[in-house]
């Protein structure tokens, strides 16, 4: 008869410990000197998925997942994480057979439903995926992800039936306000009354509700890709060859009052290409400016055919004491590279890109997994009309401008409103906002 040595306790919680302290590399070492001693035991390649799986290994840490799985009686933790690491990976639609299998397991397990709602909405499967934003709250309400996911999804993709979900209801009857109410001009500091004392009155009824969103967008099917030329300059202090052809319309704006009838015009506005826009409050550290709205554009023609528009558009919504600049770029480029600032007629700046700089961002681009075409990432335009993300974030807007000692607020919304996490990221440059007021 054969025998299958164990590890000892002492063993497997010298390993535990190391994974606990985040010390991945000792944890592996010790666990490949288990491997060696106690090669059939599985411990031990339970130990090896936990590790791998930390240490981002996606496909070892699947390996090693499914060798346990026969020996694990709540094998949805384990269909979860093999989900988790597909997409990853890039896997989106075997992360998704992952999350189903997890669900088949156990169809109580709320984070599975979850994955399985972000994994679909990846790949474009909107109604599916608000099902299963829908499912993971009724079983687990005050989750306040699946609340964040299910409200943003909202503006993309409305769901067919009001009564799924509390949120669902609320979104509904917000996006009917302007025409519930009769609403002709919404510019007018009334008619803004109107809609955020409406809809704050249908949100009051949802308890524990929590949104942190401090940007409103409108966004086309196109995708900017900033995340990865942000994380290619994070690392090398580079600008990326992308970022050359990218402008944008920045507005600056004196009150919160005008930030919000700029989002209103932002959400009105016909553009032939339908451009990306956001307004936001300013929460980066040391960036002058606390309302800010972005058009961006592929060029500098487009740009001042734009600009034109929506200069027209501020003066129609009487929005007073603003500037507007045609810029290249973000801003954050511009402490390292002062001359990529500067713009002339022809679109060319003083400073070029660095051919050498290729083989830097070809570095970042390896990092991430290529996709089937199945796979691939499906960006939504994001549908116009007010809805319950827009008013949320607004209220944070409110928090933020008071918190400031802006209060041009007040004629429009004079109930408290309250949200810890705008004043906790206002508390280490309460000053340096409040005396960016006057811009």
């Amino acid at each position: 008869m054969k025998v299958i040595y164990k590890p000892e306790d002492e063993e497997i919680n010298s390993v535990s410990l190391d994974l606990k302290n985040r010390d991945f590399n000792e944890a592996l070492k010790k666990t490949k000197i288990l491997s060696k001693k106690y090669s059939e035991d599985y411990t031990v390649s339970k130990l090896f998925s936990m590790i791998y799986f930390s240490m981002k290994e996606w496909e070892k840490a699947i390996i090693y997942y499914r060798k346990i799985l026969e020996f694990e009686k709540e094998k949805f933790y384990i269909y979860t994480n093999i989900g988790v690491a597909f997409f990853k990976l890039g896997k989106i639609n075997q992360s998704i057979d992952a999350f189903k299998k997890s669900i088949k397991e156990n169809k109580n397990f709320y984070l599975a439903h979850n994955n399985l709602a972000i994994s679909y909405l990846e790949i474009g499967e909107l109604e599916k995926a608000i099902y299963h934003f829908v499912y993971t709250l009724k079983l687990n309400k005050n989750d306040i992800n699946a609340q964040k996911n299910l409200i943003n999804i909202l503006t993309l993709s409305k769901s067919k039936n009001e009564n799924d979900h509390p949120l669902i209801k609320i979104d509904s009857e917000i996006s009917k306000i302007k025409k519930n109410l009769n609403i002709l001009n919404i510019y007018e500091d009334q008619n803004i009354s109107k809609i955020l004392e409406f809809s704050n009155k249908l949100i009051n009824i949802k308890e524990n509700l929590f949104f942190n969103e401090t940007q409103i967008f409108r966004k086309n099917s196109t995708n900017l890709n900033c995340k990865r030329h942000f994380k290619v300059f994070d690392r090398y202090n580079i600008i990326p060859k992308y970022c050359f052809s990218c402008y944008k319309i920045e507005i600056n704006l004196d009150k919160i009052i005008n930030l919000i009838k700029l989002y209103l015009i932002f959400d009105n506005i016909l553009l032939e290409d339908n451009n990306i826009r956001k307004c936001v409050v300013e929460i980066r550290n040391e960036i002058k400016g606390n309302y800010k709205g972005y058009i961006y554009c592929k060029g500098l023609n487009e740009a001042q055919k734009i600009e034109q528009i929506i200069e027209k558009e501020i003066s129609i919504a009487k929005i007073d004491n603003y500037k507007l600049n045609i810029k290249h770029g973000c801003s954050e480029y511009y402490k390292s590279y002062p001359e990529f600032q500067k713009i002339s007629s022809d679109e060319k700046t003083q400073f070029e890109y660095n051919k050498s700089w290729k083989e830097k961002e070809i570095i970042i681009d390896e990092e991430e997994p290529n996709r089937v075409e199945a796979d691939k990432k499906i960006w939504k335009e994001t549908l116009n009309g007010i809805n319950l993300s827009d008013i949320l974030t607004i209220n944070n807007w409110i928090i933020y401008a008071d918190k400031i000692g802006d209060y041009s607020y007040k004629p429009i919304c004079k109930n408290k409103i309250n949200n810890p996490y705008i004043i906790k990221i206002l508390q280490n440059q309460l000053e340096f906002r409040k005396n960016q007021i006057q811009i």
